[in-house]
């Protein structure tokens, strides 16, 4: 049911191998456009997973499709992990094994006529992925940052992808939107209005990562592992190779070289080092989930987070 409503990015980026020998992966991405799509196609193209023994299909679903596919078994692994861990808080059997950022990369864009973001007030519609979506989280937290009352003051709208949310900003359907960085490189060049980086604030939310089911993570760690030791042996060549990634970036992006080295050193900025965050980091983005899913019970980091496997790589 969710496989039939999801895109196949083999075509765009190119994941899919013939190799038959090799074991096949059903990943849900993140997105076309997004850098954490980005590590994934570096650890197919690059031969990373094909050396674990590894065919990569990253499958592009939404954020709530894909994790319902993850628990339906329709995919082995999901780059989601705003919405998994929001999942797993509320009793999914799912975990957190790798992080890939600590701060969300993602700007607050407007229209021409908005100029702050105290000119959202008065029923403006800001556009995000899903509800309970990273996106909407932290949206949600930004605005009140703000002093603007997210369920007052503006319509909070869940309008799917990136490049869904792109087109509904150029096309006036929202007055102000949620963008990654190469979607708001386009904004910008368009002539709207950036009115905040979200990396300004602590939120305590990653929005790249892998989330896999408690099942599988028991019966096929194995099979996790080496999914991981390709993951991160992709994760550490984007980190350590900024000629090449920007290149690759620039290709596969259709953007400028220059435009390409802003992106990837913005992103370098909120990556981590090694896959795993600290044990009170892990806290601070339990209880903003906590709060925004106005939950009572205490949630213990190790029923949200499992680091194990990544570290036994290590």
């Amino acid at each position: 049911m969710v496989l039939s409503c999801v895109i196949l990015l083999a075509g765009l980026l190119g994941f899919v191998t013939s190799a038959s020998a090799l074991e096949d992966v059903n990943l849900q991405a993140p997105g076309s456009s997004s850098v954490n799509s980005l590590i994934y196609r570096i650890g197919q193209e690059r031969g990373f997973y094909k050396e674990n023994g590894l065919n990569v299909l990253a499958i592009l679903a939404s954020s709530q499709a894909g994790i319902q596919g993850l628990v339906g078994g329709s995919f082995h692994f999901s780059g989601t992990s705003g919405v998994g861990t929001a999942a797993a808080m509320r009793g999914a059997p799912l975990k957190n094994v790798m992080v890939f950022d600590t701060r969300p990369l993602f700007w607050l864009y407007a229209s021409k006529k908005i100029k702050s973001v105290q000119d959202l007030k008065g029923g403006k519609v800001v556009g995000i992925s899903s509800l309970g979506a990273n996106t909407d989280l932290i949206t949600r937290e930004v605005l009140l940052a703000n002093r603007i009352d997210p369920r007052r003051d503006v319509v909070i709208q869940a309008l799917g992808t990136g490049a869904i949310r792109l087109q509904a900003l150029l096309g006036g359907g929202v007055d102000a939107t949620i963008l990654n960085p190469l979607e708001s490189l386009v904004a910008k060049k368009a002539g709207f209005n950036e009115i905040l980086f979200y990396g300004d604030y602590d939120l305590g939310i990653v929005s790249g990562g892998v989330i896999v089911t408690d099942r599988l993570l028991s019966e096929k760690q194995e099979f996790v592992r080496r999914f991981l030791r390709g993951t991160l042996s992709a994760f550490r060549w984007f980190s350590a190779n900024e000629k090449d990634a920007t290149a690759l970036m620039a290709k596969t992006f259709k953007i400028a070289n220059d435009d390409s080295l802003l992106v990837y050193r913005s992103t370098l900025k909120s990556l981590t080092t090694d896959g795993t965050i600290p044990l009170e980091t892990q806290r601070k983005i339990i209880a903003s989930h906590r709060e925004s899913l106005k939950m009572d019970k205490e949630i213990a980091p190790e029923e949200i987070f499992d680091f194990s496997v990544l570290r036994s790589i290590k």
